[in-house]
């Protein structure tokens, strides 16, 4: 598989996106391509200030995800021409730009994305508390 970065964006809120393009050659001149978003998300501490136990929220995020969280995405497009690879990879990396770089650009984002994994990692420690009898 080959993989390369294609380009690095600072969005408005001064998160740093890759977008990364991989290709695989399937079978005969059918190739598999993939473009994979990826930004680093710090976690700070005042994500949590709201919560009423936020200093203990924020260790435990960083104790089971680290810090940075890594945010992905990944599109794909299979059985694709040989001669339409490079012009399905620059539409993929075209479409996620249009689509998706206003939403990781808005100044919450950040914060938005931390709860949501805060929220992740309650609802996998509250499943895995609960009795599997019931």
């Amino acid at each position: 598989m080959e993989k390369r970065l294609l380009e690095t964006i600072t969005l408005p809120n001064g998160l740093i996106l890759e977008l990364w393009g991989k290709s695989s050659q399937m079978a005969g001149d059918r190739w598999l391509i993939s473009l994979l978003a990826k930004m680093e998300v710090p976690v700070l501490p005042e994500y949590f200030s709201t919560l009423d136990n936020g200093e203990q929220a924020y260790l435990d995020l960083v104790a089971a995800y680290g810090d940075p969280l890594v945010f992905t995405q990944e599109k794909t497009r299979h059985f694709v021409d040989e001669k339409d690879t490079k012009d399905v990879l620059a539409g993929l990396c075209q479409r996620f730009k249009d689509n998706l770089l206003l939403y990781l650009g808005n100044p919450r984002f950040a914060s938005l994305f931390v709860m949501k994994k805060y929220g992740d990692l309650q609802d996998r420690q509250y499943s895995s508390d609960e009795d599997p009898q019931k």
